[in-house]
């Protein structure tokens, strides 16, 4: 009986410790910092031509707790991402889109998925999910294989 609940004791113990441990992040490269400065300086360009378009204080962030294995060299997830903030612009081309626009997003934010390229807005939050094996973007419509940016946020908005 002492020893099977030492050893349940010590399997709670090494979960515990193994669940503290992978909560920490990992210690990132400084090609990894570099990294992460290039994509944020060009996506704060394309968040303040949003800004100008819209009218709006919308602010644009990657999620990066969602890209585990971030490596600046291999990652083409950048590109995607300051693609559906910058159609933001577009979308405020109309009045309708424009008003949309500054009514519910106050932030966007990039995250690496692996459920497909799609974009959702929950609590003023524009989510931009993008799948670098799934690179269709998809909508509420599944059977359209056409959804394009604008065509996806407009849906949303």
């Amino acid at each position: 009986m002492f020893r099977i609940s030492s050893v349940c004791l010590c399997l709670f113990a090494s979960l515990a410790i193994a669940d503290e441990s992978s909560s920490k992040p990992a210690r990132l490269t400084v090609a990894q910092k570099n990294g992460w400065a290039v994509y944020d300086a060009e996506l704060k360009k394309k968040e303040d031509a949003v800004n100008k378009a819209c009218g709006s204080a919308v602010k644009s962030s990657y999620e990066k707790a969602s890209y585990p294995a971030f490596d600046p060299m291999k990652d083409r997830t950048q590109s995607a991402c300051q693609s559906a903030v910058g159609t933001l612009v577009e979308v405020c081309g109309t009045a309708d889109g424009k008003a949309a626009v500054k009514e519910s997003v106050t932030k966007t934010v990039c995250r690496l998925s692996t459920d497909g390229t799609k974009v959702s807005l929950d609590g003023g939050v524009l989510t931009i999910h993008i799948d670098p094996v799934k690179r269709s973007i998809s909508g509420k419509n599944p059977e359209n294989y056409s959804y394009s940016w604008k065509s996806a946020l407009e849906e949303v908005l």
